[in-house]
């Protein structure tokens, strides 16, 4: 009587599970591999964990490579917004070096308009031009100072 089981119907929502022994006579008897075929395996075996390997290095040295590609990138930026800095203070010197032109040109014509002298009378105070001899440079009149100018203070020593 013990192959006489009871027997329970499914009731819905329910799923049976019955478990089957496999007999011992059947697990001695199952075929057993050649070794031909193990061999085979085991190459097969060793290549995939040698792929899998290689695999895994290529992952690696992506990551590596990304991480290089964005600092290289960054270094990129930060140089093109330094030559940007630089093209900018150059134009600003261009700018500032001009306008020291043009207000030397204009300091210029001032300065030769007040050294000019009128055609009208000779001044009685002007100093005669007296020539010398080859030997000797020219005498140098001291131009007075300008009127609002400060007079240029020696550091130096004697």
């Amino acid at each position: 009587m013990p192959d006489q089981r009871r027997r329970r119907f499914v009731q819905e929502g329910q799923v049976v599970v019955e478990h089957h022994q496999v007999s011992r006579a059947a697990l001695r008897s199952s075929p057993v591999q050649s070794d031909d075929h193990s061999e085979e395996i085991t190459r097969l075996r060793n290549l995939l964990k040698i792929e899998q390997r290689r695999a895994e290095d290529a992952q690696r040295d992506l990551g590596d490579m990304q991480v290089q590609l964005r600092t290289l990138e960054t270094h990129l930026v930060h140089e093109k917004l330094h030559v940007t800095e630089l093209k900018t203070k150059c134009a600003e010197a261009e700018q500032a070096l001009l306008e020291a032109q043009v207000q030397l040109s204009m300091l210029r014509e001032e300065s030769q308009k007040r050294h000019v002298e009128p055609a009208g009378p000779a001044d009685e105070t002007a100093e005669p031009v007296v020539k010398r001899g080859r030997g000797r440079p020219p005498r140098v009149r001291e131009v007075p100072a300008m009127a609002g100018e400060p007079e240029p203070v020696r550091w130096w020593k004697d």
